[in-house]
């Protein structure tokens, strides 16, 4: 690093302190003071447990934050510390039933805990460090699950409540523990037993010694028994469920309200907040309302928590405070239906829109007609596994062996799509359905299918079907699809999937036989999107962050490299890495703002010291982690974890592993059948390519080192992939077997198609690439053709050492082979 840049550092580093010193005011409230623990008398008898958080700055607006089911007021101080910091009185608690509370669960029900909710506004009134509007404490509530229906009735039956936020929550109870996917019929659906089996245990366990039905009122002890005798609710049970549902308060709920509901959500699955948000706005149009659509959920998925806590924050600054921020009418998080299962730093897209889900245009998706014969087995058994309470479909192989069992499942495909499509709601179909029975009982959803035969079910969500009294010659019907966020690229189908059986669920006893046909085609939403990386973000101090720019942009400024005069490529690029980063969980940045372009044709050297951040590029590019900002695409479509456009691309990374008892040609055949394809037609000019010749008939174990590598190659070469990515594939060969591997990556690119390798070996590099892309601690040095990297200052420059040497200066010790 130039003396210059060392001085740019360090002012960067001087001029940042200072105003990080200056825009301080309220770094105070991180020492906000200990909460205060009391009991409160709501109800005779009935005690409830209280936390009181009061930041440095009072008066203050009041937040009530409620638990989750299982939980107590213990389970959220972290969000209330949140809270806390961001200069609101926060009271927590533990509902009746649970932590220290006294009483028994009554599931929210009015007159037990939503009036011990007023009772708790009733003691904020008289704590003089609330504020005030109007002689009434300034209040909003908030909650998830358990607690986000609590805050929706307390909202809707206490007008003292000015704002409400709510997460992962149900809409009505009747509707989510007997759902019904067929407009059809009003009849209640098919009995969500493990679901209401895990809340009984739940509340059983918060009490062992009261006996089997534990913390419960008597009341839902009785209905929970009926339901798992009868499989369906008595009349009884319907009113006690209507009793704690939402629904029945939501046309009182005229204050700002944030629904937030999970994708990755079995129980309260995203159609609960439409539902809400629906019934809010019919009541009172002018109600402010905002929905976020998150990748989690009570089935896991992925955990987005601190920005929900920031939204959350957020609401309530703008509508207790009167801040002026920008919120969003609908955003989503768009995971593209894939989460990694080997880097845990996924950071999904967020995208706006200005309709809400249930306002979207509806697009019509022809399905070729077709007959669907499916059996129920006796019993149920065995039962296909769709979702299971708490691990969602983590348990489902790509979304389909254990969802959808032979006999027991069929599918209506589209055609091949011939563009992208990104469907957020619920779809519609309609059906004919016959059954060997006087009724049905089936499961469906929406499902992409991939050119590889891949079946993706988003999450595992189904929507139940009751169908009683089934005409002889069979019924049309109405079907709502689950609603889903899911994208499906060229090439793949829609297909809707229908099962008759699912692990969640009570099921008929007796064996039965439906035949079913759809009668029309499939009607998909479609909603106008924009993706959202900053807005969410917002500027608390404009000054700083002008001055941060223009010293960053002094630095870059001073560090490219202005006399190399490399344009970036046009024409038939194959690869765009477009403005990527990387930061993982500690914080380290491996990759910052990365960009290039790859045409077809080009051998490309992808080329730095350790710690460059090769190896975390080569990640991202083979779609094994997602970048924390930007995007690359592979021949225009985007690469991410379990990408359609990965189908394209073949790799060799960290050692070639092969079965040594078995021979090359077995090894290939044996890759080639696992991931689903068979008898490629590619596999002999792979064979020629990597000259591997007789040796493919030869076990493994008799193998060079040599020729180990060719075999790992030329498996990275089935199907010809258009792009051939590698991760230093000479490694450990001796002179004349690197020439021989030169040679075969050049003959790869004489094919039309694409090699990115990365190695830090720069002669061998100078001599195989045609183009490279230089990087140093993350950030891109130079990129461009080999020919002109090595032109400096009108002069030809003999070796890549030497580029080095002048770029990155005396920062980094270079050896005379190798950085």
């Amino acid at each position: 690093m130039s003396r210059i840049e060392k001085r740019v550092v360090a002012l960067t580093v001087t001029l940042l302190a200072a105003l990080s010193s200056l825009t301080s005011t309220n770094s105070a409230m991180a020492a906000s003071p200990s909460p205060v623990a009391s009991k409160i008398l709501t109800a005779p008898g009935i005690y409830i447990d209280t936390s009181l958080f009061t930041p440095k700055i009072l008066p203050a607006p009041a937040i009530l934050l409620a638990h989750g089911f299982g939980g107590n007021k213990d389970s959220v101080a972290s969000e209330a510390v949140a809270l806390q910091n961001a200069g609101y009185v926060v009271l927590t608690w533990s509902a009746r039933g649970f932590g220290s509370s006294t009483g028994s669960i009554s599931m929210n029900a009015p007159n037990a805990e939503i009036a011990d909710i007023s009772k708790l506004v009733d003691y904020l009134a008289t704590i003089k460090d609330v504020r005030k509007r109007d002689s009434q404490p300034l209040v909003g509530i908030s909650g998830s699950s358990y607690g986000g229906a609590a805050a929706l009735m307390a909202a809707g039956l206490d007008h003292r409540i000015k704002a409400v936020a709510a997460n992962i929550t149900w809409n009505n109870l009747n509707t989510v523990l007997f759902p019904q996917g067929s407009s059809s019929t009003e009849v209640p659906g098919p009995f969500k037993k493990y679901w209401a089996g895990t809340f009984f245990a739940l509340g059983s366990l918060s009490a062992p010694l009261a006996g089997p039905c534990g913390s419960f009122s008597l009341a839902w002890c009785t209905a929970y028994n009926y339901a798992v005798i009868h499989t369906k609710p008595d009349a009884a049970t319907v009113a006690l469920l209507n009793y704690s549902s939402p629904s029945t308060v939501t046309s009182k709920i005229a204050v700002p309200t944030l629904l937030m509901q999970g994708e990755a959500d079995s129980l309260f699955p995203l159609s609960e907040s439409s539902l809400t948000a629906q019934q809010i706005l019919r009541a009172n149009p002018s109600t402010p309302l905002s929905i976020i659509w998150h990748a989690g959920g009570h089935d896991g998925g992925v955990d987005e928590s601190s920005r929900l806590t920031q939204a959350t924050i957020n609401w309530f600054d703008i509508y207790l405070r009167g801040k002026k921020l920008n919120f969003p009418k609908f955003q989503v998080t768009d995971s593209n239906g894939s989460i990694s299962l080997t880097d845990s730093t996924v950071i999904p897209t967020i995208k706006n829109s200005i309709q809400y889900p249930f306002q979207a245009q509806s697009q019509t998706i022809k399905i070729p007609p077709i007959f669907g014969a499916i059996v129920a087995p006796i019993n149920g058994i065995p039962a296909a596994v769709s979702s299971l309470p708490g691990l969602g479909s983590a348990l489902t192989i790509a979304g389909g062996a254990a969802a959808f069992l032979p006999g027991e499942s069929t599918f209506f495909d589209s055609k091949p799509l011939t563009q992208a499509i990104s469907i957020i709601g619920s779809s519609r179909v309609r059906v004919h359905v016959s059954s060997s029975a006087s009724d049905a009982t089936l499961f469906f959803s929406l499902v992409v299918r991939t050119a590889n035969g891949v079946t993706k079910q988003p999450n595992g969500i189904v929507s139940p079907i009751y169908l009683p009294n089934i005409p002889a010659a069979g019924g049309d019907y109405d079907i709502t699809l689950p609603a889903v966020v899911l994208d499906a690229a060229v090439g793949d189908r829609l297909a809707v999937a229908v099962s008759t059986t699912d692990q969640g669920y009570a099921l008929p006893i007796d064996g039965r036989a439906y035949t079913i046909n759809l009668v029309g085609d499939l009607q998909i939403p479609q909603l106008s999107l924009e993706s959202n990386r900053s807005k969410t973000s917002y500027l608390k101090w404009p000054i700083t962050a002008l001055l941060f720019l223009i010293l960053c942009g002094l630095f870059i400024y001073l560090r490219r490299v202005r006399d190399l005069n490399v344009e970036a490529t046009t024409g038939n690029v194959l690869v765009k890495v477009d403005h990527i980063s990387k930061t993982y969980k500690d914080g380290y940045k491996a990759v910052s703002d990365l960009s290039f372009e790859v045409e077809r044709g080009q051998v490309v050297g992808l080329l730095g010291p350790n710690g460059a951040g090769k190896t975390t590029t080569l990640r991202m590019l083979m779609g094994l982690i997602f970048p924390t900002e930007g995007r690359i695409t592979l021949d225009n479509e985007a690469v991410y974890p379990g990408s359609p456009a990965l189908s394209r691309l073949g790799s060799f990374v960290e050692g070639p592993g092969f079965l040594p008892h078995m021979t090359g040609r077995q090894n290939l055949d044996l890759y080639w059948s696992s991931i689903g394809r068979s008898d490629d037609p590619h596999l002999e000019r792979a064979i020629e390519i990597t000259g591997l010749g007789s040796a493919l008939d030869k076990k493994v174990r008799s193998y060079s080192q040599g020729m180990r590598q060719r075999l790992a190659i030329a498996q990275a070469m089935l199907g010809m992939p258009d792009l051939l990515v590698l991760d230093e594939p000479t490694n450990g060969l001796d002179p004349q077997q690197i020439k021989a591997m030169r040679d075969v990556l050049k003959g790869y690119a004489d094919t039309g198609r694409t090699v990115v390798i990365s190695s830090h070996l720069l002669a061998e590099v100078q001599q195989t690439c045609t183009h490279v892309v230089l990087m140093h601690r993350g950030y891109l040095i130079a990129f461009g053709p080999m020919k002109r990297i090595l032109k400096r200052k009108g002069k030809q420059v003999q070796s890549l050492e030497e580029i080095f040497l002048e770029l990155i200066g005396d920062d980094l010790v270079i050896g005379k082979e190798s950085l």
